[in-house]
This record gives structure tokens, C-alpha cells and sequence, in this order.
């Protein structure tokens, strides 16, 4: 099996006179942003309608890059890093999108072992096995070999979520894992995390949930972001 990364283990994350604005708009959506972000943590991003949580996240996940200033990963620049220079941080991270993707010509299980194959991590017997345990304990075994269009949204955006963990990463960015997926894949998907958190290379966890009930139950500190302006508050000991 092939070693995911030469990366060591992310350390800090940190904006930097970021400014980042979409071409539709002249308003920037942050702005000169200097910012550390909490890691080793697992963070719920809130704040009112528009106010910048989901380009967050995006520009955390290295989607997007700011047209100005830096995101650094351990002091390093990714704004300044080629494609293959950014690889090893890329193979680290884990992410979904209430609108990312799935390739319509391919099955659900091969959606899944995608990252595996594309990025040659694994044999196809090994990426094989990974997405057919997710498939047993998130009960879609006699679907997983359907193609997208022939399931359910919720379990088309619960594809999309899991792709995520395939690659077992060291730093989730999750927009909204949660919505559509239902409650017993809910609750399920909060196991998973917590359990990787504690036994595998997930350390650092950030994700935005209309439903604060499961942010809660992962046990999340939260980041406000309003008008793109971030502000943390850790949980209250109990």
C-alpha cells in the first residue's frame, strides 16, 4: 500500500490577510481575513444566512484559494503551491459538499473507492473492502452497486459524505453532512467520527450543521462567522 503522504501531521492552520470574493459579487466575502484556526478540534461553523460559513469551509478544504493574502498549513503557503507541491496536505484532508458530485456513469460503490484508485493508495481489493464495510454498516449493501440515479437523494448525499472518509484522513471539512441523510445514518455518522477521533489519523474535524442536535453530540466547540468575520467560543464545562 502506497504511503498517503510525506506531510507531517498538520499542526496549525492560519488566514493571513486573506481576502477572498466571488465574481458575481464586488463585496468581498472576507476581507484582509488574519485568522488561526482552532485545530486538533472538532469545530461547528454557524452564523447568519450568507455570512461566509460555507466559503469557509471551501477555502479551508483548498476548493478555493483567496485572490489575496495566505492560508497557511504548518507555516507553509498553499496559495504559492503547485498542484503536485499541495498533493501531500490534499491527501489529508476529507471533505463534502451538500453539492458535490457523483460521477452518474459509475456505481455507488465505485464512487466510493474513486479517491483510493485515482490516487493509487491501495490495491482495487483493498479500496474494495473499505467500501463494501461502509456499505454493510450504513446498510446499503444490495444498492451499492447501483448507479446514482437509480437510489434516493438521501443516499446520494450519504455517498458523498462517506466518500470522505475513504482516504482515512487526518482533517474533515463537512458543509451540512447531516441534512437528508436521515436519523439512523445520522447517528451512525456521528459514531464514526467520534470513533475516529479516537483510534485513527482524524484529529481535526469542521463542519456546519442546520441541525445543532448533532454538532452537540460529537461534542463541537463553535465558530461564529458573521459577515465574514469569525469568532470562537470552546464549550461550557458541564
Amino acid at each position: 500500500m502506497k504511503t498517503l503522504s510525506n506531510f507531517p501531521e498538520i499542526k496549525t492552520i492560519q488566514f493571513n490577510e486573506a481576502t477572498f470574493t466571488y465574481e458575481v459579487s464586488d463585496r468581498p466575502v472576507f476581507d484582509k481575513l488574519t485568522f488561526e484556526v482552532p485545530a486538533n478540534s472538532n469545530i461547528f461553523i454557524t452564523g447568519s444566512g450568507g455570512g461566509g460559513q460555507s466559503t469557509f469551509l471551501k477555502l479551508l478544504a483548498v476548493l478555493i484559494q483567496p485572490q489575496a493574502g495566505q492560508l497557511l498549513f504548518n507555516g507553509l503557503d498553499t496559495t504559492q503551491m503547485s498542484f503536485e507541491d499541495f498533493l501531500p496536505i490534499r491527501l489529508k484532508i476529507g471533505y463534502s459538499f451538500d453539492l458535490g458530485g457523483l460521477f452518474t456513469n459509475r456505481t455507488l460503490h465505485d464512487n466510493l473507492t474513486l479517491p483510493l484508485i485515482y490516487h493509487k493508495v491501495c490495491t482495487q481489493e483493498e479500496a474494495d473492502e473499505r467500501a463494501n464495510k461502509l456499505a454493510a454498516d450504513f446498510g446499503f449493501d444490495r444498492q451499492q452497486h447501483q448507479r446514482p440515479a437509480m437510489v434516493s437523494g438521501g443516499l446520494r448525499k450519504l455517498i458523498c459524505v462517506l466518500r470522505a472518509f475513504m482516504l482515512d484522513p487526518e482533517m474533515l471539512v463537512m458543509d451540512d453532512p447531516f441534512t437528508g441523510i436521515g436519523m439512523e445514518a445520522s447517528r451512525k455518522l456521528v459514531r464514526m467520527i467520534q470513533e475516529r477521533r479516537e483510534t485513527s489519523a482524524l484529529k481535526h474535524v469542521f463542519l456546519t450543521s442546520r441541525d445543532e442536535v448533532w454538532p452537540h453530540w460529537i461534542g463541537c466547540d463553535t465558530l461564529f462567522i458573521d459577515d465574514g468575520k469569525p469568532r470562537f467560543e470552546e464549550r461550557q464545562a458541564a
